[in-house]
């Protein structure tokens, strides 16, 4: 059986990956790779998940730790700042070519509706 401890840490193993994946996507983003960007969201999924799962098995006390509260708070602050940067780069490339949307590919338009609609 996990104890608290273990739990813990499995959170914040997860809330580590996950951050790493924002930085990742982060410069995927800058340098336009949307290939990149779009196994960095499979995989952002992926770890969100395991993110949450292990969050529900923690005491509701556990954001009082600063550390963790911190990092929370960068996380959220890269999402944000990933979102509005995909938002720009589609802005830009949708004003050098008209019709993006009939030129993008499937995988694509996914990523741009993702980001541009990220209540999804």
């Amino acid at each position: 059986m996990a104890t608290q401890g273990n739990l813990f840490e499995l959170f914040k193993v997860a809330l580590d990956t996950h951050e790493n994946l924002l930085h990742a996507e982060t410069q995927a983003i800058a340098a336009k790779h949307l290939d990149t960007i779009e196994e960095i969201l499979e995989k952002k999924d992926q770890s969100l998940e395991i993110l949450i799962s292990s969050k529900e098995h923690l005491p509701n006390n556990f954001q009082n730790d600063a550390t963790i509260s911190s990092q929370m708070d960068r996380v959220l602050e890269l999402q944000r700042r990933n979102a509005a940067s995909f938002k720009r780069f589609f802005d830009e490339r949708s004003r050098k070519e008209k019709g993006l949307d009939e030129k993008l590919s499937s995988s694509d338009r996914r990523l741009r509706k993702t980001y541009l609609n990220p209540d999804r």
